[in-house]
């Protein structure tokens, strides 16, 4: 069992990380139709899917330069210091919340590597992040909504 069976077996498996976004965005999508969410919720949920399917199909490399060259004045690094130790004192505090964005991630991190390994170009793993992320989302809230009016 060479390394090219190994990956022909992993291409043929990437439904598995499809369910489980698809399953993370409909979790979601329930959430916010149940806790009657306002339209400024719903956008900034919006937004951070555009934003994570942006930061999950760039190249890394990109987001290492621009990163290393944020860091390169000792002022923006104790910057980034002192907003990363807020955040974290946040994170803490609303840790439900924070749960649901790290199983966002986690469950992105491993549709864009199963889109990787399919050999599918930045833009159109872009494309389906976001569509499978819209449809999760619509999902989640309709069948909330079917259920319980």
């Amino acid at each position: 069992m060479g390394p090219l069976h190994l990956l022909s077996t992993v291409k043929t498996r990437s439904w598995l990380s499809f369910s489980i976004f698809l399953l993370v965005y409909i979790n979601l999508g329930w959430i916010l139709f149940e806790d009657q969410a306002s339209w400024r919720l719903w956008l900034f949920i919006f937004i951070m899917t555009i934003a994570l399917a942006e930061a999950l199909a760039s190249p890394w490399s990109v987001i290492r330069n621009v990163c290393t060259r944020w860091l390169n004045s000792s002022f923006r690094g104790f910057a980034t210091a002192m907003a990363a130790a807020f955040l974290a004192v946040i994170f803490l505090t609303e840790i439900s919340f924070f749960s649901h964005l790290v199983l966002l991630i986690s469950a992105g991190l491993l549709y864009r590597l199963d889109a990787t390994i399919m050999g599918l170009t930045a833009l159109q793993s872009l494309l389906l992040i976001f569509v499978t992320a819209m449809l999760g989302l619509g999902i989640g809230s309709l069948s909330y909504f079917i259920l319980y009016g």
